[in-house]
């Protein structure tokens, strides 16, 4: 089965990821089939081909939560991960 995950390629301290399409089974690191994008956490940067990404999971790659939160936009997200309420504060007497 294929998925549609991160793989890291950044330094120490500095993280860097590619969304890549790859083998479950294979290491985080390894062996890949595609490349469909790049994601920079630090500078809050990303940059997703919609194209392929389109075509991979139209073939059956399956995204993992974190490249689906970074594909979705915030009215879907909402939708498929619906915010907690905040709880309220107890006032002591």
């Amino acid at each position: 089965m294929l998925k549609i995950r991160l793989t890291r390629i950044g330094k120490t301290h500095q993280p860097f990821y590619r969304i890549v399409v790859a083998e479950a089974r294979s290491k985080r690191d390894g062996q890949y089939t595609d490349i469909v994008g790049w994601y920079n956490p630090l500078k809050n940067e990303k940059k997703i081909d919609a194209e392929k990404y389109a075509y991979w999971v139209g073939v059956g790659a399956q995204p993992t939560e974190s490249v689906e939160r970074l594909v979705l936009s915030k009215e879907e997200k909402e939708k498929k991960w619906p915010s907690k309420p905040k709880a309220e504060k107890s006032k002591k007497e």
